[in-house]
């Protein structure tokens, strides 16, 4: 997004330093009352269906024009669908094609609670990475069972022939609709969001007003978005979460080589018994207040600062494998990236000192402008023009096939969609 800035390199042991200072704030005065904690796994949720980088390394400097994320830069559920029936027929019912495969228990009602998984535990799902810990892969399983329920809402009125196509569209239309209406406008909030996507009172029409977002012939990934500015939500883990009314607070990491695999969230693995989630615990749905997120700001809890040896064999912080990243893929730093948005504030209103990386910088703002609840206005343009853009560089998307388009699904709000209608629709909350 902004070539012509220099990159930033401070040493290792700058970041160090800095990374070290982000110790969370115990307690409730660290929580973000805006945002329920689901949001924060449908953040990791859509980060997964947009972006994929096994090749870029911490170890070497990269080139950023070079990289290939290895996913569409669409909000299409590649992650979901992989690479369609004929390609990826292990994620398809061969009994009902249109259908995707769900995983079963051994119970007397054999419910549908887990993800298809192979004899060794693995699941067989289109992106492994969600499969990492037991709340992104239920909210896996959720979208998966949100699909099978829109094929059979179609399936009477539906050629054959035609019902997968038609689900996947509907399907994906409503996810693109919460991606934008509901999780982005609890991140920036509606009048940025207003800015960017502008509806015509006339008509209805939507249109995208990007900025600082373009391209030439296809859109990509920007790597000031996929390794700074996104990275917000690793500010939002919480240390524990309570997923069902039965299973006790469990953290979220933990040193994934203790015996007992039942004392963590970690993932590839069949689901243990009692494992669902209830999803009232983690969405807004009415029946109880649900856990909300940490705040948007420059603390990580405890997991995050020191991570299990087999995520990392140093057990690092993730703040600090956040900035070497972001040094190694020559960002430039957040005062100069301000100063080329026009978004500038002062580093002694931000208690900062001389240049700061970019992850760092967008957190800082979102802490002291946005008092820890929403993105600041550098991060948050940048977030916001990115998945708006994305869905004006997509051909297939709502905006571009029928940018008047309401979501027609059953919800709370009469052509409104929420996650919290998507996981009811789909029978799990």
């Amino acid at each position: 997004m902004f070539r012509a800035l220099p990159p930033f390199a401070p040493t290792d042991a700058a970041l160090k330093v800095l990374a070290d200072s982000m110790a969370d704030t115990p307690g409730p005065a660290g929580d973000n009352p805006d945002i329920p904690s689901g949001y924060t796994y449908l953040g990791q949720f859509v980060d997964h269906d947009i972006t994929f980088d096994p090749v870029s390394s911490l170890d070497r400097i990269n080139d950023p024009d070079a990289l290939n994320t290895f996913r569409t830069p669409r909000f299409d559920l590649d992650c979901l669908y992989g690479r369609g029936q004929a390609d990826s027929p292990y994620l398809y019912d061969q009994e009902d094609p249109a259908s995707l495969l769900v995983g079963r228990n051994t119970g007397p009602e054999n419910e549908p609670v887990d993800l298809p998984r192979n004899q060794q535990g693995r699941a067989l799902i289109g992106d492994p990475r969600n499969d990492v810990h037991t709340i992104v892969g239920q909210l896996h399983l959720g979208f998966i069972r949100f699909h099978n329920a829109v094929v059979d809402r179609l399936r009477f009125g539906t050629e054959a022939s035609a019902l997968f196509d038609e689900a996947r569209r509907v399907v994906t239309w409503h996810y693109q609709w919460v991606v934008i209406h509901d999780f982005l406008a609890r991140l920036v909030g509606p009048e940025v969001l207003g800015e960017i996507l502008v509806t015509s009172k006339r008509t209805g029409k939507a249109r995208a007003e990007l900025t600082f977002f373009t391209w030439r012939s296809q859109p990509f990934v920007p790597v000031e978005f996929s390794a700074a500015a996104y990275r917000f939500g690793h500010s939002m883990v919480r240390d524990v979460y309570r997923i069902n009314d039965t299973l006790e607070p469990l953290p979220i990491l933990t040193d994934i080589r203790v015996a007992n695999r039942l004392q963590h969230f970690g993932g590839f693995r069949a689901l243990p018994k009692g494992w669902t989630v209830q999803w009232k615990h983690l969405f807004p749905t009415g029946d109880m207040k649900p856990q909300v997120s940490r705040k948007l700001d420059t603390r990580l809890a405890e997991p995050m600062r020191k991570l299990p040896p087999l995520i990392d064999r140093d057990r690092r912080s993730l703040g600090l494998i956040n900035m070497l990243r972001g040094r190694s893929l020559q960002l430039p730093s957040g005062q100069a990236v301000a100063a080329a948005m026009g978004t500038t504030v002062s580093n002694a209103k931000l208690k900062l000192t001389g240049e700061t990386p970019l992850w760092f910088y967008c957190l800082r703002e979102a802490e002291v402008l946005g008092k820890g609840r929403r993105l600041g206005p550098t991060g948050g343009r940048i977030v916001a023009e990115v998945l708006v853009g994305l869905l004006k560089g997509d051909p297939s998307s709502f905006l571009r096939q029928r940018p008047d388009w309401k979501p027609d699904l059953p919800s709370a709000e009469e052509g409104h969609f929420t996650m919290v209608d998507l996981l009811r629709f789909a029978g799990v909350a």
